[in-house]
């Protein structure tokens, strides 16, 4: 409840507009984020997920995990904050899954948000779907990922 009370108060100040860069690979797409900080950026995925009915399968504090194996290393972080956020709609898995029960290899999706201690933008990420069905077209799936991430940006 608090988080819906945050969210609400940041949008009626006029506080979330975050300037973000796309970029895309043949393997993934990926926003930096700047001139915002690492909790707003996942409170608002995480906001845009619960908005659109997605649940949240897990979400991974990569930071904390990858700091145990630097300090075992004696070296410096290279992550400074960041979590993994599994997910998944049921209703959608559920359509897709009368096309082909090979769609369960999607789930649940996930999405990336890293902060590096090379840079202070904000990085959001995913993996495109590969193709593992004719019956099932990955791009409708990245399409899907790619609009929570940029709804929650924007």
């Amino acid at each position: 409840m608090q988080k819906i009370i945050l969210i609400l108060a940041l949008f009626l100040n006029g506080m979330l507009c975050a300037e973000s860069l796309r970029s895309e690979t043949e393997n993934s797409i990926s926003y930096r984020v700047s001139d915002t900080s690492f909790e707003e950026v996942q409170l608002r995925i995480n906001n845009e997920l619960q908005v659109n009915a997605f649940n949240i399968a897990y979400e991974i504090n990569i930071a904390k995990a990858l700091s145990g194996v630097s300090k075992s290393m004696e070296h410096q972080p290279l992550i400074v904050k960041g979590v993994g956020i599994g997910f998944c709609k049921p209703s959608a898995t559920y359509k897709m899954v009368e096309k082909s029960v090979d769609v369960l290899l999607y789930c649940p999706f996930r999405i990336l948000i890293v902060e590096t201690q090379k840079s202070p933008d904000i990085t959001v990420s995913f993996l495109k779907n590969p193709r593992i069905s004719e019956k099932i077209d990955p791009k409708e799936l990245d399409e899907m990922i790619e609009n929570i991430i940029s709804s929650a940006l924007n």
